[in-house]
């Protein structure tokens, strides 16, 4: 088993384990890169991965100073008051004063006061500076959304992965199911020929009308076949537009594939694990979420850290929207926040940010099993389809030689009209089979590509 694999793995090289003509490949890579350009949900994807980096910027932007300009004024009446009873205390002392003094010095008809609360004609203008010193949830946090950015990016590069071997699929079977409509329009000419054989045979009395009847029933039944890929064509062609977002009937540039096996290095199954392992956008999606939840986790346990900030403000304030030397003011002032108990919650929040974790780490683990099981099963696919391809390229060439030489000899009245339909159905069958084959290594190509996300 191993040196058969040897061998096979031998040949999963240089274009990535298949070279295509140039025109064929540069063709394929338009579609796809067409398709990720109108692809709706792919958009979306890139969408997610812009938010995320605003987000980052967002969270960055909190280190900075917080810079506000300020200015309100208030006109007001009625409402609360405050009543000073100044006639009530200062009349009478005054009274006394004047009689003592035997004069009028001292006035003796002060009004009692009565001030609104609310300030009527009353502004405030200024600048307020708040600047954080030290605050553990800003930095955890920012340190958080950058982690969260390469885990948007992961996941971006995860899904176009998955489009591109599907666009691929579809245009090799589209490319198939016309290279089997040419199968079934050659046939078709072989028919046509074994009718009018046949009617030379019925008409100089070598054979009966029944082979007549025979051939003919041949021509109609391939005929339904060729409706039915026709139908299929039409369907691959439509589910092909589909994935690029455009006219479902758009036509499509039919190039079949060269395959090339060219040795230039081997691949092993467990370099190809290795590889998928160090390339996969799933587990690089899932380590983002780590390193981010791992963040939070820090971010928690710092709940004891007191936050530090400076604010400053500078204006004026004062009745009447003026701007006097009297009304100028500044202020400054240094917070402290330090929680001291919230009745477990902290340590609540902790918990649940490390069970978080340990949930992203099964994920890592599970993806991780799936991954390598992914690309053991794509390796194993190619080897069997490069097998089944060589089997059925020397079986067509053993059934075409075995045509021909029936062929020919159904000409000339040797061999019976059931050897000869015998011979054309297996050539029919081989050619499609060997079609199928063939195209089968492409897919199988593009999906173990696909497992190990390489460009290459």
């Amino acid at each position: 088993m191993y040196s058969t694999m040897k061998k096979i793995t031998s040949l999963i090289i240089t274009s990535f384990l298949v070279s295509y003509s140039g025109i064929s490949q540069s063709i394929l890579e338009e579609y796809i890169s067409l398709g990720i350009r109108n692809n709706q949900t792919y958009l979306k994807e890139t969408l997610q991965t812009k938010i995320a980096i605003e987000d980052s910027k967002s969270a960055k932007s909190l280190f900075f100073p917080d810079v506000t300009f300020d200015a309100s004024y208030t006109l007001a009446d009625g409402g609360r008051t405050i009543d000073f009873p100044l006639g009530d205390l200062f009349n009478p002392a005054y009274t006394a004063l004047n009689q003592l003094t035997e004069s009028n010095q001292f006035p003796t008809d002060i009004q009692n006061v009565s001030v609104q609360l609310l300030p009527n004609d009353f502004h405030e203008t200024k600048i307020r500076v708040l600047q954080p010193i030290l605050n553990t949830d800003i930095y955890y946090g920012y340190k958080a959304s950058k982690a969260n950015i390469t885990s948007a990016q992961a996941k971006q590069k995860s899904y176009e992965n998955e489009l591109v071997f599907e666009i691929t699929k579809a245009y090799y079977n589209h490319l198939q199911l016309l290279e089997q409509r040419t199968i079934l329009d050659s046939t078709r000419i072989v028919l046509k020929e074994l009718v009018r054989v046949n009617k030379k045979f019925v008409k100089y009395d070598i054979a009966t009308k029944e082979v007549l009847y025979n051939a003919k029933a041949q021509l109609d039944a391939l005929n339904a076949s060729i409706a039915t890929v026709h139908k299929n064509i039409n369907t691959s062609r439509t589910f092909f537009n589909f994935l690029l977002n455009r006219n479902l009937e758009e036509k499509i540039i039919p190039i079949t594939p060269e395959i090339i096996t060219v040795t230039s290095s081997e691949l092993s199954l467990e370099f190809a694990k290795d590889s998928a392992l160090k390339n996969r956008s799933e587990l690089q999606q899932i380590s983002a979420g780590i390193e981010a939840q791992e963040y939070l986790v820090k971010k928690e346990k710092n709940y004891l850290i007191p936050d530090i900030a400076v604010g400053s403000e500078i204006g004026y304030q004062g009745f009447g929207y003026t701007f006097r030397d009297n009304q100028d003011y500044y202020l400054v002032n240094f917070n402290l926040k330090w929680s001291i108990f919230k009745g477990g919650r902290n340590k609540s929040k902790i918990r649940k940010a490390q069970l978080q974790k340990e949930q992203l780490s099964a994920d890592y683990t599970l993806v991780t099993k799936q991954i390598q099981l992914e690309v053991t099963t794509a390796f194993y696919e190619l080897e069997e389809a490069l097998k089944i391809y060589e089997s059925r390229r020397s079986q067509l060439k053993n059934v075409e030689e075995n045509f021909k030489i029936i062929s020919q000899k159904y000409h000339v009245n040797q061999v019976l009209l059931v050897q000869f339909n015998e011979a054309r159905n297996n050539l029919t069958t081989s050619q499609i089979n060997t079609s199928i084959a063939k195209f089968n290594i492409a897919i199988a190509k593009a999906n173990l590509k696909k497992t190990l996300q390489t460009t290459n």
